[in-house]
């Protein structure tokens, strides 16, 4: 039984991933920093300041990397407020989970501040029974962190849980935890969220019926899934 259900926001809830591209765009060209994406090409997953990290390696102190990273988001936010729309059917499946009084989680590698910005003008910020944000843990996906901790809030077992991510190291983080993982295809092929290790992959929410889902069980020795 589905006591719980944990979604990543950015390419999970919203399609907010071109209006990252383009914030990290006009970011480094405004640093005039060349071939950005080769430098990124080797980057696996994490906050802001994390591939700030992978671009500028020691070039810069962590305190100039956060207030460049801090820079980024502002961009972000400011290209992305009043475009927000919410992948399709996600509304409604929400308003579904929430009348079966599922405890609802948001566990995203982005900060506060653009969780609050996407959450409000969507007006499902009260929705939710946890949010934990990327500068509110001390490792990223894919490290299980913010699973785990969610987890706890909920007071629930992991195969009551159920997650809902789009990235590669977002459903690394669900298996690393032990917890089911449906993936989203908003930024990867089915089959490669299948290969990451994704129980079930959909395009939106228009025909997930939760009722009839069955979870695969984890083993306790092993946080692989058995598929």
């Amino acid at each position: 039984m589905v006591k719980g259900i944990i979604f990543d926001m950015d390419g999970t809830m919203v399609d907010s991933l071109p209006y990252h591209h383009e914030a990290w765009k006009i970011f480094f060209n405004e640093n005039k920093v060349e071939n950005f994406s080769e430098k990124l090409k080797d980057y696996k997953g994490g906050g802001t300041l994390d591939l700030m990290k992978a671009v500028y390696g020691d070039k810069y102190s962590l305190k100039q990397l956060k207030k460049m990273s801090d820079e980024k988001e502002v961009i972000f936010r400011r290209i992305y407020k009043g475009k927000i729309n919410p992948i399709e059917g996600f509304m409604n499946f929400l308003i579904d989970v929430k009348s079966k009084n599922i405890l609802i989680g948001l566990a995203s590698n982005a900060i506060r501040k653009n969780v609050s910005l996407i959450t409000k003008e969507l007006e499902i910020y009260d929705g939710f029974d946890s949010i934990i944000c990327g500068d509110e843990v001390d490792n990223g996906k894919p490290n299980p962190e913010m699973f785990n901790k969610t987890i706890d809030r909920f007071k629930i077992n992991k195969n009551e849980c159920l997650i809902f991510e789009d990235s590669l190291e977002g459903i690394m983080a669900a298996n690393n935890s032990g917890i089911n993982v449906v993936g989203i295809t908003s930024s990867s092929s089915h089959q490669t969220l299948k290969e990451a290790g994704s129980i079930k992959t959909i395009n939106n929410y228009i025909d997930f019926d939760l009722s009839s889902y069955r979870f695969i069980l984890f083993d306790e020795s092993d946080s692989s899934p058995e598929l």
